[in-house]
Parts: C-alpha cells; sequence; structure tokens
C-alpha cells in the first residue's frame, strides 16, 4: 500500500512539473503595433504560432500613436513589435529609441532584411503605381508625365513623400544634369501644379480620378475605386516605399519578437505568404529603380 501511495505521489509530482513547464510555453505571445494590418490579420501568422507556440496579437494604430504611447508608457509599453508601412511612419518613429539588435544576431538569424535607421529592418516593398480609367484621355506610362501632362491626385499624400525624397535623390545624383536643383525644383512644381484634391468616394459611387498612389494601398481601396475599366500601370523603372520593423525597447515578450524576426527572415522571398499581406519581396522586380532607405530617410527629414 505504501508501495502504491508512494508511486502516486511521484506520478503526481512529475505530472505538476509537465504542467509547470507548460504553462509558460502555453503563455507566450506577441504583440505587434502597426499601421497597415489589423486584428484578423493575424490568421495569416497560424503556421508561426503552431511552430514556436507564440500567441500573436495586432494592434491597429498610426505611427503617431505609437509614438505617443511608447513616449508616455516608456518601457511599459504594452506591444513588442512596430510594423509599419512606409518610410514615413520611420520617420514619424526615428526620434522614438528601439531594441539594439546584436550583430551575431543579424547575421545568423536575419540575412535577408536590411538593416535601417538604429535597428530598424526591411520587411518589404510597396512600388508606386499609376491607376486611371481606360477609356478616359488620362493614359500616363511615367511618373514625370503627371508634372506636365495630367491632373492627378492620391488618397495617401504621407507616402508621396517617399516618392518625392527619391525624385530628389535622383536629381541631386544626375551627373549629366547641368542644373540640377532647377531640374528638380520644376519637377516639383509640376508635380504640385497638377495635383488636384481627391474625391472620397460615396456610398454608391467610385472614384474615377488618375491616381497615384502604392500597390498595397490600391488593393486596399479596391472596393472604393474598382471600375471593370480602370487599369493599373507599373512604371517601367517604379519607386518604392518600404515596410519595415523595430522591437520595442525591453519588450515583454523579446524573445517572441526576435522569432518573430526570424521566420519573417525565412519567408522574405515566399511570394505567396507576402502576397497574403499584399507585400512585394525586396528582390522582386529587378527593374525597380533602387535608392537606399536610409538616403531616403534623410531627404525625408531633410523635407520636415
Amino acid at each position: 500500500m505504501r508501495q502504491i501511495l508512494l508511486f502516486a505521489c511521484i506520478l503526481s509530482g512529475l505530472f505538476a512539473c509537465s504542467i509547470d513547464e507548460a504553462r509558460p510555453l502555453a503563455n507566450k505571445k506577441l504583440v505587434i503595433a502597426s499601421d497597415f494590418l489589423y486584428p484578423k490579420d493575424a490568421k495569416y501568422f497560424a503556421s508561426f504560432e503552431k511552430e514556436k507556440k507564440i500567441k500573436v496579437e495586432i494592434v491597429h494604430m498610426r505611427a503617431d500613436s505609437m509614438k505617443l504611447r511608447m513616449t508616455k508608457d516608456q518601457y511599459n509599453t504594452k506591444f513588442d513589435l512596430l510594423f509599419v508601412k512606409s518610410l514615413s511612419s520611420v520617420k514619424e518613429l526615428e526620434d522614438q529609441p528601439v531594441q539594439l539588435i546584436t550583430e551575431g544576431f543579424v547575421k545568423s538569424s536575419l540575412p535577408s532584411l536590411q538593416r535601417i535607421q538604429e535597428n530598424w529592418f526591411l520587411a518589404g516593398k510597396d512600388p508606386f503605381v499609376l491607376t486611371f480609367l481606360k477609356d478616359s484621355l488620362k493614359k500616363p506610362t511615367a511618373y514625370r508625365e503627371l508634372t506636365t501632362n495630367y491632373l492627378w491626385t492620391s488618397p495617401d499624400f504621407p507616402s508621396i513623400e517617399v516618392l518625392k525624397a527619391q525624385v530628389t535623390f535622383q536629381f541631386q545624383h544626375d551627373k549629366k544634369n547641368k542644373d540640377p536643383n532647377k531640374s528638380m525644383k520644376n519637377w516639383m512644381r509640376g508635380l504640385k501644379d497638377h495635383r488636384v484634391n481627391y474625391l472620397e468616394p460615396a456610398k454608391n459611387t467610385k472614384n474615377t480620378q488618375l491616381l497615384l498612389l502604392t500597390y498595397r494601398t490600391y488593393l486596399q481601396l479596391s472596393s472604393q475605386i474598382y471600375a471593370k475599366n480602370r487599369t493599373v500601370v507599373i512604371p517601367e523603372k517604379p519607386y518604392c516605399d518600404y515596410f519595415a520593423m523595430a522591437i520595442v525597447p525591453q519588450a515583454r515578450n523579446y524573445a517572441s519578437a526576435k522569432s518573430f524576426m526570424s521566420f519573417w527572415n525565412e519567408n522574405a522571398e515566399n511570394k505567396p505568404f507576402l502576397r497574403k499581406l499584399r507585400i512585394s519581396p525586396i528582390s522582386s522586380n529587378s527593374q525597380s529603380l533602387y535608392i537606399s532607405p536610409k538616403e531616403i530617410l534623410v531627404l525625408l527629414k531633410e523635407r520636415l
């Protein structure tokens, strides 16, 4: 009888230990603050949750709201990872410290992600496209035509600042241009002079204007601007905006945040996965005009 009781006690102890060991694993989670992802988008990370046993929660907020929250809460911020849709969002948060990522971890776990601006990492790109009605007279094929021949608008002007910064960089480094500053000012003036107000779609009407916007924004607004005769043009050498991520200083779930970044690195060229999130791989479209995001961020700062 004593042996039976002793055996039962041992089993009970082992079972309790197994529960204690499993409990921290079951409680592991990751809270992502994002200006383009919504709580429902956590479903796209099901494979990460299943493999790493980490629950993903998404808090949707604008970059300026992230900044206010982090400034107020300091090291008690309730989210762990910042995941933003534009370099303009990175610029908004550039004075906010983010977690240092060691070179050892970058080399071993993040070889496909490019480090920018104080431990921010590129997660994908988003080309700027032109979209218009096929049966209209508005049929541009290049960004420059918006400075001379057509009236244009955009539902997302902050992202257009990224495009303008890239144009500025190009003119500044054009050795064949005898007066790059004058050419740049003329380009910018023409773009401004041909810009009109964006018309918000009503309940039963669609937007029919010529639009300049990122491809992800176009997909996001497709229900509001979609028409059978609307076409989308990606210029021959498109400018691109970039998605980026960074870990919050002293994040509560720091290990989970690092695991997510490793997961993203593994899927950095996984087009089917990225397509669900409306993100293009960094390496896609070799014709893209690549300008270092670091240079773009510097120019964005100068423009303020």
